[in-house]
Parts: structure tokens; C-alpha cells; sequence
């Protein structure tokens, strides 16, 4: 019970009550503790369960992607790009593949550890030349240079080549889509 003083303060003015009904209140506050600790602990439990499952399509892009280790493991699309040029090339599990510049063919001879060589040959303009490639920590991207090895007759031609990179089209490799 509230009483006014004539300072306008209000104090509480507590009832005496029985013992049996502090030790009645006691218990009720003591429990309802209890229940709202238990569920406070058991709600991150039934939660999850309400929590939708995750698609397949999310789940797959959740997979870590590894440094490709053979060949084969560049199968897919590729973008291409370079100072003058980007396009799309699909590697075969040959590590072989065409693009539309200049009806350009690719072919990979070796993936050691992080770097990728090959040849190129483009039809169109009567050139061909190589390749190496190094792959970032994301695995995804290769970075490195292209040169000439033949231009027309030109089998030892002077003409510089250039830096380029080739990237995943998509963000995993065929072998896990």
C-alpha cells in the first residue's frame, strides 16, 4: 500500500503477511524463474527446427573450392580477358577448347601445382603462340602472360605478347555442378 507524506514523497507501506503466504510467493517467483531459465536455454533448440532447410542450389555454393589439381579438374567455361579482347572459352576434360577470336583454339599441357601452361593457335589472323598461368588463393582466377611463337612465316617474331587472366563463368567447377 502506497501512502503520501507531506513532503510529497510515497512510501511502500508493507502488510504483514503470514509466513505461509511469503513462503506461497516465494515458490511461485522461484519457479516461474526456473521455467523462464529453461526456456531461455531450450528455445536455440526449437528454433532450429523451425529454421526452413536449405536448398540445394544454397548449399552448393557454400562448398569451398579447391586449387585445381589435374587436368581435367578445368573443365568448364572460362571467361577470357586481356587488354584487347574477353570472351568465353569451355575446356573439354582434355583441357582443350575453342573461342570465337580470330577462331581461336586453346590447349593446356600442364597443371603443376598452382600453374597453368599451354598453347594457343588462332586461325583467323594465322598466329599462335603460350601461355602460363598462376592461380590466386581464390582458385577461381588465373593470372599470367600470353606470348607468340608464330606469326604468318614469322617463326621467331619480335612482337610482344601480353598479360591476360582466365576466370571460372561460374562459381563452381563442372565436376560439382
Amino acid at each position: 500500500m502506497l501512502v503520501e507524506l507531506s513532503d510529497g514523497c510515497e512510501v511502500l507501506m508493507q502488510r504483514k503477511l503470514p509466513n505461509y503466504m511469503w513462503w506461497e510467493l516465494i515458490m511461485k517467483t522461484a519457479y516461474w524463474s526456473q521455467v523462464l531459465v529453461v526456456v531461455g536455454l531450450l528455445m536455440p533448440l526449437g528454433c532450429s527446427e523451425l529454421t526452413p532447410p536449405i536448398s540445394q542450389e544454397i548449399h552448393s555454393r557454400s562448398i569451398k573450392i579447391s586449387l585445381p589439381q589435374r587436368i581435367e579438374d578445368l573443365a568448364g567455361a572460362w571467361e577470357y580477358k586481356d587488354a584487347a579482347s574477353e570472351g568465353i572459352i569451355t575446356l573439354n576434360a582434355e583441357g582443350k577448347g575453342i573461342y570465337e577470336w580470330e577462331e581461336g583454339r586453346f590447349e593446356t599441357l600442364s597443371l603443376d601445382n598452382r600453374t597453368w601452361t599451354g598453347l594457343w593457335v588462332q586461325k583467323g589472323n594465322d598466329r599462335e603462340g603460350g601461355f602460363k598461368l598462376t592461380f590466386t588463393d581464390d582458385s577461381l582466377t588465373a593470372q599470367g602472360k600470353w606470348w607468340y611463337t608464330r606469326i604468318g612465316d614469322d617463326k621467331d617474331p619480335l612482337q610482344p605478347g601480353g598479360t591476360f587472366q582466365m576466370s571460372r563463368a561460374s562459381s563452381l567447377p563442372k565436376s560439382v555442378q
